[in-house]
């Protein structure tokens, strides 16, 4: 596929325990994504910044996770990856199978994420303490 062939103009989500996950990266110890960022230990400073960081990550490594009951996120290309060529990304790192049409894309992109942001929750250190160093060293070490 080529990138005028789909958008990935689409709604991502991750499942129930990464979307908690995904707010407490960006500070909301809740993980409530409407409430304001009030952890000054948080990695990131936006949800949109950690699911990024997470797609990537996920991505990079070819790890996914399926997403079964999934909780929907944001609209992928207006909040998350905004002047970021995902579809290049998906096409130099990811499978084949990625980027057969659009919901295979959205699919794939969720499914990375959500490795992404159990793996930087498996290396957080107490309640709130996430060592993205330590994640890195481990993961490229």
């Amino acid at each position: 596929m080529e990138p005028d062939e789909f958008t990935l103009d689409v709604q991502v989500g991750t499942t129930k325990k990464a979307h908690k996950i995904l707010g407490q990266l960006a500070g909301r110890t809740d993980g409530d994504d409407k409430k304001k960022a009030n952890n000054p230990k948080a990695p990131f400073d936006s949800m949109a910044s950690a699911y990024m960081f997470a797609l990537i990550l996920g991505l990079s490594t070819g790890n996914k996770i399926e997403v079964d009951a999934r909780k929907n996120y944001a609209n992928f290309n207006q909040t998350v990856a905004r002047d970021v060529d995902v579809f290049a990304l998906l096409k130099h790192l990811g499978e084949d199978s990625d980027l057969e049409n659009q919901k295979s894309a959205q699919k794939a992109i969720e499914e990375y994420a959500t490795w992404g942001l159990m793996k930087m929750d498996a290396s957080k250190l107490g309640d709130d303490d996430y060592r993205i160093g330590d994640l890195l060293d481990n993961l490229l070490g």
